[in-house]
């Protein structure tokens, strides 16, 4: 093996794998040729990667669909491309139309990932009841993560699983890492792992298309009342989002109001950064900053690329995590 690259993606995109192999004998091109839609099962690990006494540890991939290989030279390589997402099964190779009817959110996804022969993993506690919803000649994945989107919630396909959960509760999670800006005097705390971000880093603040609060009006039919709710994010001051769409009472509205408020907003504060490699920074994961100005806080790892050739580094995008909805 030359080279190793894993993404591994939070939300609506799949994981994917690069190998770089060499390959002097033309294995590759002949005996070793895989079959279409052959499986890979990858794993990572490291030996005293922290220091001499560090005990080996593993970082399991999942399992990949081989989607594409290629021979090259001189010198004699072959490169392996593999996705999350099978491709040889009905979760995106089919297009469907079908309906449900007063059914719970879990449910459906629960049609669609044995329809697909894989697991379903809920991850949240939230699983709205869902009057009619149709899906007109659309895979499933393309139908599932639009439904998800609708309702808040987000979704990754791994390791032969549909995982959907909520970002919110991921952002809740405790950060174990703290990415400390060079230069910056850290005091060490109980539990917590300290990375200098000495790779490189870049920062990003919106000013456009960020609001403070999202009103939610909804008219039931001529002869019914209103339906109205306003949620603000404390402290924070500018416009409000105005949405129009169904709802069937006030708390719904509210609910709404926080879904679509935290849509616009997730993205206000962003960054990107690389640093030396650490099997603990995953999508999904937080971590703190700290040294970086007005910067500084609690931040969700969107995407986390390990790579592996001639050193071991891991470039990850991040956003703040919103307080409150």
């Amino acid at each position: 093996m030359k080279s190793i690259s894993y993404t591994d993606n939070l939300s609506g995109e799949a994981d994917d794998l690069h190998i770089t192999l060499e390959d002097r004998e033309g294995l590759w091109q002949s005996t070793w040729m895989p079959e279409k839609g052959a499986l890979l099962d990858a794993t990572l690990q490291h030996k005293h990667w922290q220091n001499l006494s560090a005990l080996p540890q593993n970082l399991r991939l999942g399992l990949f669909e081989i989607d594409e290989i290629t021979s090259s030279g001189y010198l004699s390589e072959a490169q392996i491309k593999a996705v999350s997402v099978p491709d040889n099964n009905s979760l995106r190779a089919t297009a469907r139309s079908r309906s449900w009817e007063k059914t719970k959110m879990q449910v459906i996804a629960n049609d669609i990932a044995s329809a697909a022969g894989m697991t379903l993993y809920w991850d949240t506690e939230a699983d709205p009841l869902l009057d009619r919803v149709e899906q007109t000649e659309q895979s499933d994945l393309s139908f599932l993560f639009g439904l998800c989107k609708d309702q808040g919630l987000a979704l990754k396909v791994s390791d032969n699983q549909i995982i959907i959960f909520d970002e919110a509760k991921y952002e809740g999670a405790e950060a174990k890492i703290i990415i400390l800006k060079p230069g910056t005097v850290y005091s060490s705390q109980a539990g917590m792992t300290c990375m200098r971000a000495g790779l490189g880093y870049s920062l990003r603040s919106k000013l456009r298309d960020v609001y403070a609060a999202c009103r939610v009006s909804y008219q039931q039919g001529k002869s019914k009342s209103k339906i109205e709710a306003v949620y603000s994010v404390p402290g924070k001051m500018g416009k409000t989002l105005q949405v129009s769409e169904q709802v069937e009472s006030v708390a719904e509205a509210m609910r709404l109001a926080k879904k679509r408020l935290r849509e616009k907003n997730k993205d206000e504060i962003t960054g990107s950064f690389s640093l030396p490699g650490n099997f603990a920074l995953a999508a999904g994961s937080t971590v703190q900053l700290q040294g970086f100005g007005e910067f500084d806080g609690k931040y969700l790892i969107t995407r986390a690329s390990h790579d592996v050739s001639s050193g071991y580094t891991v470039s990850i995008d991040v956003r703040r995590c919103l307080v409150g909805y």
